[in-house]
């Protein structure tokens, strides 16, 4: 961290974006993306307006003086946010100072499109994409999404060059590539060389069964940081749900490799009735695997798994024990390990933190809910087709071929509008008036509640609240 010294001793010297930064202007402000950490960065109107002067070619008085006069401010004021904003800039690794100003001001990364929707109440492309390459699989997992995988074609390498220019244009900053599993295609390396080549923050998701040492370093010289490896349980729990015998100790041999090589690496769990009494030793594992973030999620019936749910779902007394069991787990390893837990509903749990005035019934602010689908997120299929959300297949929004992803993005006659306009007095059931929606509760999950009761808007089957 640098000190105050240093910051109130570099007035004539020139700051400039480094180049492999991106950012992107919002409505009230925009965000700054290093793809080398992988999550994006919001800056409010006042600090974006910084980083869109920092040229290399203005000194930090140069701009001190600019946002003085631009916001009416007076110089005081204007030095404490300028060097504010600075500060956060530089912790984020998106910045450096030179002695001399540039001859010529730089654009990288900052033609910002004039046709950007800076007027509307989302932002101007999703933050991110999950991209399904391939609905092919080297496995046979219970609870797949996919039907039949050998009846989809795919994409070819030039199509989706073309897609990750349109991507880039639209400036997404994330892509996170799945499947099926994505390394069974043969040009997968190119694809990946292609997007870290733009940009983008690369995240692959796998089964791991493909992965050894010698995979992983071309990965990491491909600047691909983020792995997410599922494993649904110990030994035969996961190799009997995924299908393929010795799964599990390649999945743990590919987490550890990964892990202590540097990546960034995710397990992903399902919960099912099968291994909710191994979660706990899930994580344990997890946390001795030097693993960096651990995820679960909820079971979904659909695809393969619509004709065996009542095998795989659990109670809502299970998910609630689970709940409790994580939390404690979550203050045992919090300087260890990021736990994702929020498909378990943890917030019920800790009634006792909200304030008396979130719980009081009728004063719950009535503000749009913010599920990702719509919001920051998008789904692109193996054929470019483009879902909200990798659940609500059945609402297709356009291919990426056929239309753009601007005309895609804004469209709200559709399902990204309902997604965009909900709020919590549209919903059904105990979701309607519940007092965690929507400070902690973004109101359930829309896909669930769709996909098990068929009502868009009905109560999430999955919440264990009374």
């Amino acid at each position: 961290m640098m000190s105050e010294e240093y910051w109130s001793a570099f007035y004539n010297r020139y700051p400039s974006i480094f180049s492999f930064i991106n950012i992107r202007k919002e409505k009230r402000g925009g965000f700054i993306f290093n793809p080398y950490l992988y999550t994006e960065k919001w800056l409010n109107e006042i600090e974006y307006q910084v980083l869109e002067i920092m040229d290399g070619c203005r000194s930090v008085l140069e701009i001190i003086f600019f946002i003085s006069e631009f916001y009416g401010i007076n110089q005081n004021d204007a030095k404490k946010i300028v060097i504010n904003a600075l500060k956060e800039i530089s912790s984020y690794h998106a910045i450096t100072f030179s002695d001399k100003p540039k001859l010529k001001k730089s654009t990288n990364n900052l033609d910002i499109k004039k046709d950007i929707n800076l007027g509307s109440d989302y932002y101007s492309a999703p933050l991110s994409v999950l991209w399904d390459l391939t609905y092919r699989c080297n496995m046979q997992c219970k609870h797949c999404l996919i039907g039949d995988p050998t009846s989809h074609i795919e994409l070819d390498f030039n199509d989706i060059k073309k897609i990750l220019l349109e991507l880039k244009r639209m400036k997404v900053f994330s892509i996170n590539f799945s499947g099926g599993e994505p390394l069974l295609r043969e040009d997968i390396l190119d694809v990946l060389r292609s997007a870290s080549d733009l940009n983008f923050g690369v995240r692959l998701s796998t089964n791991g069964l493909l992965l050894d040492q010698d995979y992983l370093k071309t990965l990491r010289d491909l600047e691909v940081y983020c792995l997410q490896i599922s494993l649904d349980g110990i030994g035969n729990t996961h190799d009997n749900f995924r299908g393929v015998r010795g799964a599990f100790e390649k999945s743990v041999e590919s987490l550890r490799t990964a892990s202590d090589m540097g990546f960034y690496t995710t397990m992903s769990t399902m919960i099912i009735k099968e291994n909710v009494s191994e979660i706990g030793d899930i994580l344990d594992l997890a946390v001795s695997l030097g693993v960096s973030s651990f995820k679960l999620n909820s079971f979904m019936p659909i695809g393969r798994g619509r004709s065996c749910k009542n095998d795989l779902a659990i109670t809502k007394q299970e998910s609630r024990n689970l709940a409790a069991e994580l939390i404690l787990k979550k203050k045992q390893y919090h300087d260890k390990i990021n736990i994702q837990i929020d498909a378990l509903f943890p917030w019920l749990l800790n009634s006792k933190n909200i304030s008396e005035t979130v719980m009081v019934k009728g004063l719950i602010p009535r503000k749009q809910l913010k599920c990702s689908a719509g919001n920051t997120t998008l789904v692109i299929s193996p054929t470019g087709t483009v879902y909200p959300c990798p659940y609500l297949t059945e609402f297709p929004i356009g291919n990426i071929l056929e239309s753009s992803l601007y005309d895609i993005w804004n469209d709200n006659d559709g399902i990204l509008g309902k997604f965009r306009k909900m709020e919590q007095g549209m919903l059904k059931g105990k979701c309607s008036n519940c007092r965690f929606v929507p400070k902690f509760c973004n109101g359930g999950c829309r896909a669930a509640a769709f996909i098990v009761n068929g009502d868009f808007y009905g109560e999430d089957p999955f919440c264990w609240k009374d």
